[in-house]
């Protein structure tokens, strides 16, 4: 029987390469720190005072996206992404978080009425509104202004939570069926809140009532994959006591819903929020997952685009294991045309802040998603992901595809 513990052993790496088969850093750099073979060495030289924790040994440990392709293959039923996480947080116990990390997570993550003021505050600079200019890329990545680096989200004058109610009821036509909490997630809440806008309606419109609780955080999974598990432990914990009222907790964000799904594991043994935590992933859904378990019944397209194709979000389909779910929505919706394209669970090279800190890889990585969408001939790239409808918009305005992003929500809606 493999233990959690042996998930994380480095020692059981069998040196196999089925990982290099699968990474896709691997397939754009050969670096072979980069892939968990590589790493796997590595950890156990640190661990053998062998090797110093020094820059090169951090940058092979963050030069991975955490996507979890080389747990799907390893034969050794190793976690790498877990043991890269584990890794980590050894080197913030050890040596810190830089000044930017501090700022970011305990500053601004951490403080999430300071995130509204300060984007209301951006919002009112010309050029950083949501009436044109650059604006920004992830709240992880606030401090990222460097002109060219990547065009970003534009900021919303007003966020999610002064655009919905507190409470938003079925339509008068629609039977209430129950009643459901809605994660918004910060790129929602303060970048697309008109994307969060369309999750809550396609959620009223089949007949649930949606609450937007107060007291919620940012996810905390930006936080936790630097390997400051303290503040996302801090997070998840604020999160948890602000939904644990709910039956039922739903989000649009791939991201976050893999975050919430995993908050029992970010937890150690012995600590007061782990039953907690377990209790609570219990009750959390991705929006489509939810909505197809609760027969949804597709619908007209009359807003939509007559042909749709469907990126794989990583920590949707990888983290999450749900994949048939957003398929049957589409298929099911009258009117659109779905089309498979190749390679549809590839990664489009965000990764969070890896696309800042890695950009020649990533955009590597985006060049391949760039041509199986052109391949697919489809007029829009539907996902469930908002960081990933960021990139992918910012791939096809680099191969200037005639071609729209759309998160699965704005069909239901």
């Amino acid at each position: 029987m493999i233990t959690p513990q042996m998930k994380i052993d480095p020692d059981r790496c069998m040196k196999c390469g089925f990982c290099m088969s699968v990474c896709p850093v691997y397939h754009v750099d050969h670096i072979e720190n980069h892939v968990a073979r590589g790493r796997n060495v590595l950890l156990r030289m640190v661990r053998d005072n062998e090797l110093t924790i020094e820059d090169d040994y951090r940058e092979c440990l963050y030069s991975c996206l955490l996507c979890r392709r080389c747990d799907a293959v390893c034969p050794a039923n190793l976690s790498p992404a877990d043991i890269t996480l584990e890794a980590r947080n050894d080197v913030v116990e050890k040596k810190g978080m830089s000044w930017i990390q501090k700022i970011i997570y305990w500053g601004i993550l951490n403080r999430r009425s300071l995130v509204a003021r300060f984007v209301g505050l951006a919002g009112l600079i010309p050029g950083l509104s949501s009436k044109g200019g650059r604006p920004l890329h992830h709240l992880a990545d606030m401090a990222s202004f460097i002109p060219g680096v990547l065009s970003l989200p534009r900021m919303s004058l007003r966020p999610l939570r002064k655009r919905v109610s507190m409470v938003t009821s079925p339509p008068p036509d629609v039977k209430e069926r129950g009643q459901v909490a809605f994660f918004p997630g910060c790129i929602f809440e303060f970048f697309l809140p008109d994307v969060g806008e369309d999750t809550v309606n396609s959620l009223a419109k089949a007949g649930f009532s949606v609450v937007f609780p107060e007291g919620l955080n940012c996810c905390g999974l930006s936080v936790h994959n630097a390997g400051d598990f303290k503040t996302s432990c801090l997070l998840a914990s604020r999160n948890i006591e602000a939904l644990e009222p709910y039956d039922h907790v739903i989000t649009g964000c791939a991201t976050c819903g893999s975050a919430l799904k995993d908050y029992h594991k970010w937890f150690r043994e012995g600590d007061p929020m782990a039953e907690k935590a377990r209790e609570f992933s219990k009750k959390v859904s991705d929006f489509s997952e939810f909505l197809v378990k609760n027969g949804f019944n597709g619908g007209s397209a009359d807003h939509c685009p007559t042909t749709v194709t469907y990126h794989d979000p990583c920590h949707l389909r990888l983290h999450q294991g749900v994949y048939l779910e957003p398929r049957e929505i589409l298929n099911s919706i009258e009117g659109i045309k779905y089309l498979e394209m190749d390679n549809a669970d590839a990664c489009c090279g965000l990764g969070g802040s890896f696309s800042i800190a890695h950009r020649e890889v990533s955009l590597g990585i985006q060049d391949k998603k760039m041509e199986s969408l052109k391949k697919s001939g489809a007029q829009a790239v539907v996902t469930s992901c908002p960081g990933c409808m960021l990139y992918l918009a910012h791939g096809i305005r680099r191969y200037k595809l005639p071609m729209k992003v759309m998160h699965i929500s704005r069909l239901t809606r």
